[in-house]
């Protein structure tokens, strides 16, 4: 059995140890310790990273409740340890900051956390109840940030059944000998197995970031000390960057981003009304063509334009409408013709001509990747037409 360093020091960084027991698997050689300071993952938090004899450890398993670490090769003998202390203690601050954030919102809300979960970029909780109110957000989040300025102790220990039944804890653990509680003086006591800073002081800073409904919850989106400064950073650098662009300064961001939003939705709508004349025109023109066939090629108009117009030119008397566009390479073909089928014309002619599609016995659509492509297949259909009419 291994002896767990990180329950006793959260801080310890490095340390020589006695490999005790090892075992290959899918290309691994997996290492116990006699004594590790590697958290394993669990409780939410993920397992730590780090070297054993200067060796990456791969992969984290348990096995009869000892934790084994996969190297790429096999060592032997008393080994040096190494824990990535940068991100160590990224996963202590956010992991940390869960329980003050969780305390603050039962503090402030009496909202009980019901979910947690540590991850790469953000962090969260589950709250059960309704949706919280921008006030009520800013609220905790001033009452967390407080709990942070006092810099209150935190400390780890094992208690017995019996001293656990006098502890008013946050949630009840589901073993009741040798439960480790983590204690946030003044705040809480909280049965934990995960590795948490000394003080509250060492969070640094908590930011919420965003809510959203998770069923019967909600779940808060936050950040703790470094990864919450450096969000903050980013922040401040975009609002810096808009107001330059905006020539303003940064309170005055949020309109001119809202002016110049309505101005491009007006500019927007009036850019399709000229698009749906321009369209009419167009399709005026090819009626007054007197050939039953219709035959065009445009720039910038999607599939949806093109099924569009092709439909009104059948309704005014053409037979056969071979409609494309360059810039996109794509395609429409609709037709008034007895006993032929577009789609399937589609799906036996297309691959020759380097294109993709199908449809339905009167219209079909299909997209090329090269121009030239879509010129012949164009050709090929007005040819098509006069050998069947």
């Amino acid at each position: 059995m291994s002896k767990l360093l990180y329950r006793e020091d959260a801080f310890c960084e490095k340390w020589e140890t006695e490999i005790d027991d090892t075992y290959e698997k899918d290309g691994l050689y997996f290492v116990s310790l006699k004594e590790t300071a590697f958290y394993p993952g669990g409780g939410g938090q993920p397992a730590d990273r780090g070297t054993i004899a200067e060796l990456e450890v791969k992969a984290v398993e348990s096995k009869d409740a000892v934790p084994y670490y996969g190297l790429e090769s096999n060592v032997k003998g008393r080994v040096e340890c190494r824990i990535d202390w940068e991100y160590r203690f990224d996963l202590m601050q956010q992991h940390t900051g869960q329980h003050l954030l969780s305390a603050a919102f039962r503090l402030v809300l009496d909202r009980p956390t019901i979910g947690f979960h540590l991850g790469q970029e953000a962090v969260t909780i589950d709250l059960s109840g309704n949706k919280l109110t921008e006030a009520e957000l800013q609220l905790t989040e001033q009452k967390v940030n407080e709990l942070i300025y006092d810099n209150r102790l935190i400390s780890s220990y094992y208690v017995t059944a019996a001293q656990l039944a006098e502890l008013p804890v946050v949630k009840q653990p589901s073993v009741t000998e040798d439960v480790r509680i983590v204690e946030i003086d003044g705040v809480e006591y909280n049965p934990c197995g995960g590795t948490h800073v000394l003080s509250t002081g060492q969070v640094g800073l908590i930011k919420i970031l965003k809510t959203e409904k998770q069923k019967q919850s909600q779940r808060i989106y936050f950040q703790c000390g470094k990864r919450a400064l450096e969000t903050t950073r980013n922040m401040f650098r975009i609002v810096e960057k808009a107001a330059d662009h905006f020539q303003t300064n940064s309170q005055e961001v949020l309109d001119r981003i809202g002016k110049q939003a309505a101005d491009l939705q007006a500019a927007v709508k009036r850019a399709e009304e000229l698009e749906g004349r321009l369209e009419e025109l167009e399709v005026v023109e090819l009626i007054h063509t007197k050939a039953p066939i219709a035959v065009r090629s445009f720039e910038g108009k999607n599939v949806k334009a093109l099924q569009r117009m092709a439909a009104k030119l059948l309704e005014a008397g053409k037979e056969f409408v071979i409609l494309s566009d360059a810039a996109e390479r794509k395609l429409v073909l609709t037709h008034r013709l007895d006993e032929f089928h577009s789609g399937n014309l589609f799906r036996t002619t297309l691959s020759d001509f380097g294109g993709k599609g199908g449809g339905s016995a009167q219209m079909a659509q299909a997209s090329f990747q090269q121009t030239k492509d879509l010129e012949r297949y164009v050709q090929f259909l007005q040819d098509h037409y006069r050998s069947i009419v």
